[in-house]
């Protein structure tokens, strides 16, 4: 009985919670419907009738029922939580996002407004729980509940910031490796990152896409390279944009500094996968000792706990 009133109660917490959302997307979409539907109506004049009939044009609609209803639901949610966010926190929380790739194309303040949303949400939630009783179980389950809605943003952004890294770290060797060879039959740098961007679906060729993107805006060489190494943040990524400024400012061959370069971030990615070999046996300690050696220890000893239990009971 218990465990129904609290489905009954997330239930409609969450329905309120979403009603409340489309209300709000209602009444600032009235406007903008009202004007949408005075430019798509259009009046032709018949030349055989003299009247007035009225064109409807049809809307295609696209996308999936997630990306048309929940996804604009999730970003109203967060511009509503994200009005309050504190303004030092903004520049911190776009650059993590912005090296994350923009997931779901939030902002700062949307992500901001999430976050907090789910917290509200694990307070709730905690609330119902603890309503049942004061026990251990129940204490212990609202504070998991709690941590899990307020860390679980952060380590999801966390998350993505990591790997995008690591992917572009595994695939800049390859990256320098195709601009050398671009460079050598004598295309220039701007036509090999060109070139990169659009045979290669990675990370690191969209990031050269960018670059190139962002010079033909009017932005200069140097400041898209360096636009990259501060949206990547990765020490092999401003390594590379260092070399590049200084090979072009000291007039040096582009090919021969690429080859040198993708060289050298082979070693180092080898070097990456041979440590993370060395630290395999210690993480793999506290799976061994928490699921592997309690059952050798019921294996092994199991069996000769009632012979045990007969001695002692006999002394």
């Amino acid at each position: 009985m218990q465990i129904m009133q609290i489905s009954i109660s997330i239930a409609l917490g969450i329905a309120g919670l979403l009603f409340i959302i489309l209300s709000v997307r209602w009444m600032r979409s009235s406007n903008l419907s009202r004007r949408l539907v005075q430019y798509v109506e259009t009046p032709l004049e018949d030349t055989r009738s003299r009247s007035s009939t009225v064109r409807i044009q049809p809307r295609v609609i696209t996308g999936s029922f997630g990306s048309r209803i929940f996804i604009p639901a999730f970003r109203g949610v967060g511009r509503f939580f994200g009005r309050i966010m504190p303004s030092g926190a903004i520049e911190n929380l776009a650059k993590k996002l912005l090296t994350a790739g923009n997931p779901m194309g939030l902002g700062a303040r949307e992500f901001y407004g999430i976050s907090m949303a789910l917290t509200l949400l694990g307070v709730y939630l905690a609330f119902i729980i603890f309503r049942r009783g004061t026990s251990t179980i129940n204490v212990a389950l609202s504070l998991l509940i709690l941590i899990f809605f307020y860390a679980a943003p952060k380590v999801w952004i966390h998350y993505l910031v990591t790997n995008r890294q690591n992917k572009v770290r595994r695939g800049l060797p390859d990256a320098l490796d195709m601009l050398s060879v671009c460079a050598t039959a004598g295309l220039g740098f701007d036509q090999s990152l060109q070139r990169v961007s659009e045979y290669w679906d990675t990370p690191i060729g969209r990031e050269f896409g960018r670059v190139i993107n962002e010079m033909e805006m009017g932005l200069t060489r140097r400041d898209a390279l360096r636009n990259l190494s501060d949206r990547l943040d990765i020490s092999e990524i401003a390594s590379f944009v260092a070399l590049i400024l200084q090979t072009e400012q000291l007039g040096m061959s582009i090919s021969d500094t690429l080859h040198a370069q993708a060289e050298q971030m082979r070693i180092e990615r080898r070097f990456r996968a041979q440590e993370q070999a060395q630290k395999a046996p210690i993480k793999m300690l506290i799976p061994m000792a928490m699921l592997i050696f309690p059952a050798l220890l019921a294996v092994i000893l199991g069996p000769a706990i009632p012979t045990l239990m007969e001695v002692f009971n006999t002394l």
